[in-house]
């Protein structure tokens, strides 16, 4: 079946984000490099890009530590995309990191390339998130801005507001992730990406909605829109998250592949 995907997929590592079906993302979630990397050895077949969750690490406010564990991942996995994420405490953050240190090893693991994308809340804001599109491009690093509400669904226009927010912001990848209270929350969701797709036909878009409620979204989400999903390797990073196994199932079933 085809799906409504961008115009201008991006072509990271050996993956397209935006191509024919959704790209599948484990987010690995461990506190420390252990775990981490039994994660890495332990991922399923058939994922496509991993996210790092530097917000959970015990020891990331070493910078030379955090950075060289950034280094060792990556080799670990070879060309598969990577997204780099600190997640603010506020939108479902595992702990709070001050923000000089993420700005630095976001700034670090730019500048090695040591990651695909890196992921930014929109809450950053327009001046510290041109400074970041600006050194994410300059080294081929993809920028993704994000908005996360871990309690509701806001109506279907706030969502497109925020996207299109994000993506005057400088976003080369919208982001959504949303709590759901009913059915119809999950349908707003749909009808934003969906909207968001017609309106910016060029950008690829990650939507959402979370928990038990919203699973639904995350296998057809890429029907009205959306480019990856987030599912289960190890232990979820959010509500509602599917196996990597439940998710290739559904793939084929929707996308004949």
């Amino acid at each position: 079946m085809d799906r409504p995907a961008p115009s201008r997929p991006i072509k990271a590592g050996n993956r397209l984000l935006g191509g024919a079906v959704p790209l599948i993302c484990v987010p690995l979630v461990g506190a420390t490099s252990e775990v981490v990397m039994g994660e890495v050895s332990n991922l399923p077949p058939g994922v496509d890009v991993v996210e790092i969750r530097i917000d959970g690490w015990d020891e990331v406010e070493d910078l030379d530590l955090s950075v060289g564990f950034i280094r060792e991942i990556r080799s670990a996995i070879g060309d598969m995309p990577v997204i780099l994420t600190c997640r603010g405490h506020w939108e479902g953050g595992i702990k709070e990191v001050a923000e000089s240190v993420k700005d630095r090893i976001y700034s670090m693991a730019i500048e090695e390339k040591l990651v695909d994308f890196v992921d930014k809340e929109l809450s950053y804001g327009y001046e510290k998130l041109a400074k970041l599109k600006a050194s994410a491009q300059a080294h081929g690093v993809g920028l993704i801005v994000s908005f996360h509400d871990f309690e509701r669904t806001p109506s279907p226009s706030f969502i497109y507001s925020q996207m299109v927010t994000q993506i005057r912001f400088g976003a080369d990848v919208a982001k959504v992730a949303l709590m759901p209270r009913s059915e119809e929350d999950v349908l707003k969701v749909f009808e934003a990406t969906l909207a968001i797709r017609r309106d910016f036909p060029h950008i690829p878009l990650i939507t959402m909605s979370m928990g038990a409620l919203g699973q639904v979204s995350r296998l057809v989400g890429g029907l009205y829109g959306s480019d990856l999903t987030f599912a289960v390797g190890g232990a979820p990073s959010a509500p509602g998250q599917p196996s990597v196994d439940a998710v290739r199932t559904a793939f084929g079933l929707i996308y004949g592949r």
